[in-house]
């Protein structure tokens, strides 16, 4: 009987490790270290983000977008693109030159790592997930209130994807 308990198991155990060493999609610890340095590197570039915007305020503003940022989280029913509004018309005109370029440089850093990192993933023979239909959407090109209420989420100016305009999420450049 133990022997039989023995080889069941060893029947079931057996194909399952060599399924899971045979499978593309099981990351080796070298695509595991590669992750890691991967998501290192963005949040580096999403708090030098962070930093550029921030520094584009001046003190008074700064206290006025923590004012916007707190009424937000704590209104019964919040308004995003009255609070967007409501910072982008009080930014000078170089703040929110400076905020849309920290962005646009940010994005585009962002776009070549993603490039890079689909560059050297293994290739799939087939897609498990349906392909998007409805052809390219064009994208909303957002101003600096809402840059700053996206900055506000953690996202890189994209905490209010899909909200803030009734649409499936705020473009970028």
């Amino acid at each position: 009987m133990k022997r039989l308990l023995f080889a069941l198991a060893l029947a079931l155990a057996v194909p399952a490790i060599a399924g899971a060493q045979q499978d593309p999609g099981t990351p080796n610890p070298a695509m595991r270290q590669q992750m890691h340095a991967n998501m290192q590197q963005m949040m580096k570039l999403h708090q030098q983000f962070r930093t550029q915007v921030l520094g584009a305020l001046t003190p008074a503003h700064k206290q006025l977008y923590a004012q916007v940022v707190g009424n937000l989280a704590i209104a019964a029913s919040p308004d995003a693109r009255a609070a967007a509004k409501q910072l982008d018309d009080a930014l000078s005109a170089n703040e929110k030159t400076a905020i849309l370029d920290a962005q646009k440089q940010f994005f585009t850093q962002m776009k070549a790592m993603r490039q890079q990192m689909m560059a050297n993933r293994p290739k799939p023979s087939g897609s498990p997930w349906p392909r998007r239909s409805g052809g390219p959407r064009k994208p909303h090109t957002p101003d600096a209130g809402e840059v700053l209420l996206g900055m506000a989420g953690g996202h890189g100016g994209m905490m209010m994807r899909g909200h803030m305009h009734g649409g499936p999420g705020m473009g970028h450049p």
